[in-house]
Protein backbone atom coordinates (compact mmCIF):
# COMPACT_ATOMS: atom_id res chain seq x y z
CA UNK A 1 0.00 0.00 0.00
CA UNK A 2 2.86 2.31 0.77
CA UNK A 3 4.33 1.46 -2.60
CA UNK A 4 1.13 2.57 -4.45
CA UNK A 5 1.22 5.89 -2.70
CA UNK A 6 4.77 6.34 -3.82
CA UNK A 7 3.81 5.67 -7.48
CA UNK A 8 0.91 8.17 -7.28
CA UNK A 9 3.00 10.97 -5.91
CA UNK A 10 3.49 13.94 -8.32
CA UNK A 11 0.40 13.24 -10.59
CA UNK A 12 -2.78 15.38 -10.23
CA UNK A 13 -5.83 13.99 -12.08
CA UNK A 14 -7.92 17.11 -11.75
CA UNK A 15 -5.27 19.31 -13.30
CA UNK A 16 -4.82 16.80 -16.11
CA UNK A 17 -8.55 16.72 -16.94
CA UNK A 18 -8.83 20.53 -16.84
CA UNK A 19 -5.81 20.96 -19.12
CA UNK A 20 -7.14 18.37 -21.58
CA UNK A 21 -10.54 20.09 -21.77
CA UNK A 22 -8.93 23.51 -22.38
CA UNK A 23 -6.66 22.16 -25.07
CA UNK A 24 -9.52 20.46 -26.92
CA UNK A 25 -11.71 23.57 -26.59
CA UNK A 26 -8.95 25.75 -28.02
CA UNK A 27 -8.51 23.26 -30.87
CA UNK A 28 -12.22 23.37 -31.73
CA UNK A 29 -12.20 27.19 -31.59
CA UNK A 30 -9.24 27.30 -33.96
CA UNK A 31 -10.95 24.94 -36.43
CA UNK A 32 -14.12 27.11 -36.33
CA UNK A 33 -12.10 30.29 -37.01
CA UNK A 34 -10.25 28.58 -39.84
CA UNK A 35 -13.56 27.48 -41.42
CA UNK A 36 -15.01 31.00 -41.05
CA UNK A 37 -11.94 32.61 -42.62
CA UNK A 38 -12.07 30.12 -45.48
CA UNK A 39 -15.76 30.87 -46.08
CA UNK A 40 -15.15 34.65 -46.06
CA UNK A 41 -12.25 34.27 -48.44
CA UNK A 42 -14.40 32.18 -50.76
CA UNK A 43 -17.21 34.78 -50.71
CA UNK A 44 -14.70 37.54 -51.50
CA UNK A 45 -13.36 35.51 -54.36
CA UNK A 46 -16.86 34.94 -55.75
CA UNK A 47 -17.67 38.68 -55.40
CA UNK A 48 -14.46 39.70 -57.13
CA UNK A 49 -15.17 37.26 -59.93
CA UNK A 50 -18.73 38.64 -60.33
CA UNK A 51 -17.50 42.25 -60.38
CA UNK A 52 -14.86 41.39 -62.95
CA UNK A 53 -17.47 39.66 -65.09
CA UNK A 54 -19.77 42.72 -64.80
CA UNK A 55 -16.96 45.05 -65.82
CA UNK A 56 -16.14 42.86 -68.74
CA UNK A 57 -19.79 42.76 -69.84
CA UNK A 58 -20.14 46.54 -69.52
CA UNK A 59 -16.95 47.07 -71.47
CA UNK A 60 -18.17 44.73 -74.19
CA UNK A 61 -21.59 46.41 -74.41
CA UNK A 62 -19.96 49.85 -74.47
CA UNK A 63 -17.59 48.85 -77.23
CA UNK A 64 -20.46 47.41 -79.28
CA UNK A 65 -22.59 50.56 -78.73
CA UNK A 66 -19.66 52.75 -79.76
CA UNK A 67 -19.27 50.70 -82.93
CA UNK A 68 -22.99 51.03 -83.76
CA UNK A 69 -22.96 54.76 -83.05
CA UNK A 70 -19.83 55.24 -85.13
CA UNK A 71 -21.44 53.31 -87.98
CA UNK A 72 -24.59 55.48 -87.84
CA UNK A 73 -22.59 58.72 -87.79
CA UNK A 74 -20.45 57.60 -90.72
CA UNK A 75 -23.57 56.59 -92.65
CA UNK A 76 -25.21 59.99 -92.03
CA UNK A 77 -22.05 61.83 -93.08
CA UNK A 78 -21.83 59.75 -96.25
CA UNK A 79 -25.51 60.45 -96.98
CA UNK A 80 -25.03 64.21 -96.41
CA UNK A 81 -21.97 64.29 -98.64
CA UNK A 82 -23.78 62.38 -101.38
CA UNK A 83 -26.81 64.70 -101.12
CA UNK A 84 -24.56 67.77 -101.32
CA UNK A 85 -22.78 66.44 -104.40
CA UNK A 86 -26.07 65.64 -106.11
CA UNK A 87 -27.41 69.12 -105.25
CA UNK A 88 -24.25 70.77 -106.64
CA UNK A 89 -24.52 68.79 -109.86
CA UNK A 90 -28.19 69.70 -110.28
CA UNK A 91 -27.42 73.34 -109.52
CA UNK A 92 -24.69 73.40 -112.17
CA UNK A 93 -27.01 71.70 -114.66
CA UNK A 94 -29.90 74.07 -114.02
CA UNK A 95 -27.56 77.06 -114.06
CA UNK A 96 -26.25 76.04 -117.47
CA UNK A 97 -29.82 75.50 -118.75
CA UNK A 98 -31.03 78.92 -117.53
CA UNK A 99 -27.86 80.61 -118.78
CA UNK A 100 -28.35 79.20 -122.26
CA UNK A 101 -32.05 80.09 -122.22
CA UNK A 102 -31.45 83.69 -121.13
CA UNK A 103 -28.61 84.05 -123.64
CA UNK A 104 -30.94 82.88 -126.39
CA UNK A 105 -33.77 85.20 -125.28
CA UNK A 106 -31.58 88.25 -124.72
CA UNK A 107 -29.58 87.98 -127.93
CA UNK A 108 -32.14 90.01 -130.00
CA UNK A 109 -32.37 92.60 -127.19
CA UNK A 110 -28.59 92.92 -127.07
CA UNK A 111 -28.53 93.65 -130.80
CA UNK A 112 -31.35 96.17 -130.48
CA UNK A 113 -29.74 98.03 -127.55
CA UNK A 114 -26.16 97.82 -128.75
CA UNK A 115 -26.14 101.46 -129.90
CA UNK A 116 -27.84 102.93 -126.76
CA UNK A 117 -25.52 100.89 -124.55
CA UNK A 118 -22.50 102.28 -126.35
CA UNK A 119 -23.80 105.82 -125.94
CA UNK A 120 -24.45 105.21 -122.25
CA UNK A 121 -20.91 103.87 -121.86
CA UNK A 122 -19.51 107.07 -123.37
CA UNK A 123 -21.61 109.19 -120.99
CA UNK A 124 -20.45 107.14 -118.00
CA UNK A 125 -16.86 107.80 -118.99
CA UNK A 126 -17.58 111.53 -118.82
CA UNK A 127 -19.36 111.13 -115.42
CA UNK A 128 -16.33 112.04 -113.20
CA UNK A 129 -16.03 115.45 -114.91
CA UNK A 130 -19.74 116.08 -114.30
CA UNK A 131 -19.44 115.09 -110.62
CA UNK A 132 -16.52 117.44 -110.04
CA UNK A 133 -18.42 120.37 -111.56
CA UNK A 134 -21.77 119.58 -109.83
CA UNK A 135 -22.42 122.06 -106.96
CA UNK A 136 -24.00 119.49 -104.57
CA UNK A 137 -21.28 117.40 -102.93
CA UNK A 138 -21.45 114.14 -100.98
CA UNK A 139 -21.25 115.84 -97.59
CA UNK A 140 -24.33 117.89 -98.51
CA UNK A 141 -26.25 114.67 -99.16
CA UNK A 142 -25.05 113.14 -95.86
CA UNK A 143 -26.16 116.22 -93.88
CA UNK A 144 -29.56 116.14 -95.58
CA UNK A 145 -30.04 112.43 -94.78
CA UNK A 146 -29.08 113.00 -91.14
CA UNK A 147 -31.56 115.87 -90.89
CA UNK A 148 -34.35 113.74 -92.38
CA UNK A 149 -33.53 110.94 -89.94
CA UNK A 150 -33.72 113.31 -86.98
CA UNK A 151 -37.07 114.63 -88.21
CA UNK A 152 -38.37 111.08 -88.67
CA UNK A 153 -37.25 109.96 -85.22
CA UNK A 154 -37.95 113.16 -83.33
CA UNK A 155 -41.28 113.97 -84.95
CA UNK A 156 -43.32 111.48 -82.88
CA UNK A 157 -41.47 112.63 -79.77
CA UNK A 158 -42.43 116.24 -80.44
CA UNK A 159 -46.04 115.21 -80.96
CA UNK A 160 -46.16 113.34 -77.63
CA UNK A 161 -45.27 114.13 -74.06
CA UNK A 162 -43.76 111.52 -71.76
CA UNK A 163 -45.25 108.55 -73.58
CA UNK A 164 -48.80 109.85 -74.17
CA UNK A 165 -49.83 110.62 -77.76
CA UNK A 166 -52.68 112.71 -79.11
CA UNK A 167 -55.67 110.69 -80.19
CA UNK A 168 -55.52 109.69 -83.84
CA UNK A 169 -59.18 108.64 -84.01
CA UNK A 170 -61.15 111.47 -82.37
CA UNK A 171 -64.89 111.27 -82.23
CA UNK A 172 -65.13 114.10 -84.75
CA UNK A 173 -63.67 111.71 -87.37
CA UNK A 174 -66.80 109.57 -87.27
CA UNK A 175 -69.07 110.08 -90.25
CA UNK A 176 -72.42 111.46 -89.05
CA UNK A 177 -75.27 109.00 -89.50
CA UNK A 178 -78.83 108.78 -88.38
CA UNK A 179 -80.15 105.98 -86.23
CA UNK A 180 -82.16 104.60 -89.15
CA UNK A 181 -79.16 104.42 -91.52
CA UNK A 182 -77.53 101.01 -91.84
CA UNK A 183 -73.75 100.97 -92.22
CA UNK A 184 -72.34 98.32 -94.56
CA UNK A 185 -68.89 97.44 -95.86
CA UNK A 186 -65.52 96.07 -94.84
CA UNK A 187 -64.39 96.69 -91.27
CA UNK A 188 -61.06 97.58 -89.64
CA UNK A 189 -60.65 96.53 -86.01
CA UNK A 190 -59.39 99.32 -83.73
CA UNK A 191 -60.15 97.76 -80.33
CA UNK A 192 -61.94 94.66 -79.12
CA UNK A 193 -65.31 96.42 -79.36
CA UNK A 194 -64.49 99.31 -81.74
CA UNK A 195 -64.05 99.23 -85.52
CA UNK A 196 -64.23 101.48 -88.55
CA UNK A 197 -66.91 100.46 -91.05
CA UNK A 198 -67.19 102.41 -94.30
CA UNK A 199 -65.36 105.36 -92.74
CA UNK A 200 -67.54 105.40 -89.61
CA UNK A 201 -66.28 104.57 -86.12
CA UNK A 202 -68.69 101.96 -84.74
CA UNK A 203 -68.75 100.60 -81.21
CA UNK A 204 -70.41 97.19 -81.04
CA UNK A 205 -73.48 97.28 -78.85
CA UNK A 206 -73.92 94.95 -75.87
CA UNK A 207 -70.24 94.15 -75.21
CA UNK A 208 -67.22 95.74 -73.53
CA UNK A 209 -63.61 94.93 -74.38
CA UNK A 210 -60.80 94.93 -71.79
CA UNK A 211 -59.22 98.37 -71.42
CA UNK A 212 -55.78 99.04 -72.84
CA UNK A 213 -53.28 98.29 -70.10
CA UNK A 214 -55.77 96.28 -68.06
CA UNK A 215 -54.09 93.13 -66.72
CA UNK A 216 -55.55 89.68 -67.22
CA UNK A 217 -54.13 86.52 -65.66
CA UNK A 218 -53.99 82.94 -66.82
CA UNK A 219 -54.80 79.93 -64.67
CA UNK A 220 -51.15 79.71 -63.57
CA UNK A 221 -51.17 83.37 -62.47
CA UNK A 222 -49.16 84.61 -65.44
CA UNK A 223 -50.17 88.02 -66.82
CA UNK A 224 -51.20 88.45 -70.48
CA UNK A 225 -52.41 91.29 -72.74
CA UNK A 226 -56.11 90.52 -73.07
CA UNK A 227 -56.91 93.90 -74.72
CA UNK A 228 -54.58 93.16 -77.63
CA UNK A 229 -55.96 89.63 -77.96
CA UNK A 230 -59.52 91.02 -78.06
CA UNK A 231 -58.58 93.37 -80.92
CA UNK A 232 -56.91 90.50 -82.79
CA UNK A 233 -60.00 88.35 -82.25
CA UNK A 234 -62.28 91.01 -83.73
CA UNK A 235 -59.87 91.45 -86.65
CA UNK A 236 -60.02 87.70 -87.39
CA UNK A 237 -63.81 87.69 -87.33
CA UNK A 238 -64.31 90.67 -89.68
CA UNK A 239 -61.27 90.29 -91.95
CA UNK A 240 -62.24 90.24 -95.61
CA UNK A 241 -66.00 90.18 -94.94
CA UNK A 242 -68.85 92.61 -95.44
CA UNK A 243 -70.66 93.74 -92.32
CA UNK A 244 -74.05 95.30 -91.83
CA UNK A 245 -74.40 97.46 -88.71
CA UNK A 246 -77.70 98.84 -87.49
CA UNK A 247 -77.10 101.95 -85.33
CA UNK A 248 -79.00 102.39 -82.07
CA UNK A 249 -77.41 105.59 -80.71
CA UNK A 250 -74.06 107.05 -79.65
CA UNK A 251 -71.79 106.50 -76.67
CA UNK A 252 -70.30 109.20 -74.45
CA UNK A 253 -67.42 109.74 -76.87
CA UNK A 254 -69.55 110.19 -79.94
CA UNK A 255 -68.99 106.77 -81.46
CA UNK A 256 -71.94 105.10 -83.15
CA UNK A 257 -73.43 102.25 -81.14
CA UNK A 258 -74.66 99.51 -83.46
CA UNK A 259 -75.61 95.85 -83.72
CA UNK A 260 -73.37 94.28 -86.39
CA UNK A 261 -73.79 91.06 -88.32
CA UNK A 262 -71.87 89.11 -90.93
CA UNK A 263 -74.61 87.29 -92.78
CA UNK A 264 -76.42 85.42 -90.00
CA UNK A 265 -73.51 85.72 -87.54
CA UNK A 266 -73.86 88.21 -84.68
CA UNK A 267 -70.40 89.76 -84.20
CA UNK A 268 -71.01 90.61 -80.53
CA UNK A 269 -72.13 87.07 -79.74
CA UNK A 270 -69.12 85.57 -81.53
CA UNK A 271 -66.74 87.77 -79.52
CA UNK A 272 -68.37 86.85 -76.20
CA UNK A 273 -68.54 83.18 -77.16
CA UNK A 274 -64.78 83.00 -77.69
CA UNK A 275 -64.04 84.85 -74.45
CA UNK A 276 -62.55 87.91 -76.16
CA UNK A 277 -64.83 90.48 -74.49
CA UNK A 278 -67.33 90.95 -71.68
CA UNK A 279 -71.08 91.06 -72.13
CA UNK A 280 -72.86 94.11 -70.77
CA UNK A 281 -74.80 92.52 -67.94
CA UNK A 282 -78.44 93.44 -67.58
CA UNK A 283 -81.64 91.74 -66.49
CA UNK A 284 -82.79 91.21 -70.07
CA UNK A 285 -79.29 90.93 -71.55
CA UNK A 286 -79.24 88.65 -74.60
CA UNK A 287 -75.58 87.72 -74.12
CA UNK A 288 -75.71 86.75 -70.45
CA UNK A 289 -76.05 83.04 -71.16
CA UNK A 290 -73.31 83.18 -73.81
CA UNK A 291 -70.93 84.79 -71.32
CA UNK A 292 -71.83 82.22 -68.64
CA UNK A 293 -71.02 79.40 -71.08
CA UNK A 294 -67.66 80.98 -71.98
CA UNK A 295 -66.87 81.47 -68.30
CA UNK A 296 -67.70 77.82 -67.52
CA UNK A 297 -65.44 76.68 -70.38
CA UNK A 298 -62.66 79.04 -69.14
CA UNK A 299 -62.24 80.59 -72.58
CA UNK A 300 -60.17 83.70 -73.20
CA UNK A 301 -60.48 86.23 -70.40
CA UNK A 302 -62.17 83.66 -68.15
CA UNK A 303 -59.17 81.31 -67.92
CA UNK A 304 -57.88 83.11 -64.82
CA UNK A 305 -58.35 86.18 -62.62
CA UNK A 306 -59.90 89.20 -64.35
CA UNK A 307 -61.90 92.34 -63.51
CA UNK A 308 -64.62 93.94 -65.56
CA UNK A 309 -63.27 97.04 -67.32
CA UNK A 310 -65.37 99.54 -65.40
CA UNK A 311 -64.37 97.99 -62.06
CA UNK A 312 -60.70 98.17 -63.06
CA UNK A 313 -61.02 101.79 -64.24
CA UNK A 314 -62.77 102.76 -61.00
CA UNK A 315 -59.95 101.22 -59.00
CA UNK A 316 -57.32 103.03 -61.10
CA UNK A 317 -59.19 106.33 -60.58
CA UNK A 318 -59.34 105.87 -56.82
CA UNK A 319 -55.64 104.95 -56.59
CA UNK A 320 -54.60 107.98 -58.64
CA UNK A 321 -56.94 110.35 -56.80
CA UNK A 322 -55.23 109.60 -53.48
CA UNK A 323 -52.00 111.27 -54.62
CA UNK A 324 -53.36 113.83 -57.13
CA UNK A 325 -53.77 117.51 -56.17
CA UNK A 326 -57.28 118.13 -54.78
CA UNK A 327 -58.13 114.52 -55.66
CA UNK A 328 -58.31 115.34 -59.40
CA UNK A 329 -56.34 112.60 -61.21
CA UNK A 330 -56.75 113.64 -64.89
CA UNK A 331 -53.45 114.98 -66.21
CA UNK A 332 -53.57 117.86 -68.70
CA UNK A 333 -50.39 118.10 -70.79
CA UNK A 334 -49.27 120.93 -73.07
CA UNK A 335 -46.71 120.18 -75.73
CA UNK A 336 -45.93 122.89 -78.28
CA UNK A 337 -49.39 123.70 -79.72
CA UNK A 338 -50.98 120.42 -78.60
CA UNK A 339 -53.12 120.12 -75.48
CA UNK A 340 -54.37 116.74 -74.37
CA UNK A 341 -55.28 114.90 -71.20
CA UNK A 342 -54.48 111.42 -69.87
CA UNK A 343 -56.81 109.34 -67.73
CA UNK A 344 -55.52 107.21 -64.82
CA UNK A 345 -55.80 104.02 -66.89
CA UNK A 346 -53.89 105.46 -69.86
CA UNK A 347 -50.74 103.68 -70.98
CA UNK A 348 -47.78 105.67 -69.65
CA UNK A 349 -49.92 107.60 -67.17
CA UNK A 350 -47.39 107.18 -64.34
CA UNK A 351 -44.61 108.63 -66.54
CA UNK A 352 -46.64 111.62 -67.68
CA UNK A 353 -45.67 114.85 -65.92
CA UNK A 354 -47.95 117.85 -65.47
CA UNK A 355 -45.82 120.94 -65.97
CA UNK A 356 -47.76 123.92 -64.75
CA UNK A 357 -45.07 126.28 -66.05
CA UNK A 358 -46.03 125.17 -69.56
CA UNK A 359 -49.77 125.38 -69.03
CA UNK A 360 -50.33 121.87 -67.72
CA UNK A 361 -53.25 121.32 -65.35
CA UNK A 362 -55.02 118.71 -63.25
CA UNK A 363 -58.70 118.04 -63.97
CA UNK A 364 -61.43 116.34 -61.99
CA UNK A 365 -63.55 115.31 -65.00
CA UNK A 366 -63.29 114.88 -68.75
CA UNK A 367 -65.90 117.60 -69.32
CA UNK A 368 -63.69 120.04 -67.44
CA UNK A 369 -60.65 119.03 -69.53
CA UNK A 370 -62.54 119.34 -72.82
CA UNK A 371 -63.95 122.71 -71.79
CA UNK A 372 -60.37 123.91 -71.27
CA UNK A 373 -59.46 122.90 -74.83
CA UNK A 374 -57.70 119.61 -74.07
CA UNK A 375 -58.12 116.50 -76.27
CA UNK A 376 -58.26 112.89 -75.10
CA UNK A 377 -55.03 110.92 -75.45
CA UNK A 378 -55.12 107.96 -77.82
CA UNK A 379 -53.78 105.73 -75.04
CA UNK A 380 -56.80 106.35 -72.86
Amino acid sequence: MFGWRRRSEGFEWKEYVRTTVLVRRADRQRRVEDARAAAIEKVKHVADAGAEAGRASASYVGSQFSKVLSFIVEALLDLAAATFLVAVRWAKFLGAVFSDAFATLLAPLAKAFRVPIGAARDKMQRWPDFVEKFPIKSHHVIVALVALGLIYIGGPMLRSADGVAVADIPSEAAKPVTVSTDISGRALAIAGDLMKVDGTLVRINGIEAPSTGQPCYRANGRRWNCASVARSGLARIVRGRNLTCTPSGQDNRGYVLADCRIGQTDVAKALVQHGYVFAVRSFFGQLNETEDAARAAKKGIWQGKVQRPQEWRDQQWQDAARTAPDGCPIKGVVRASSKYYALPWSAGYSRTKVRTDRGGRWFCSEDEARAAGFTLSSRS
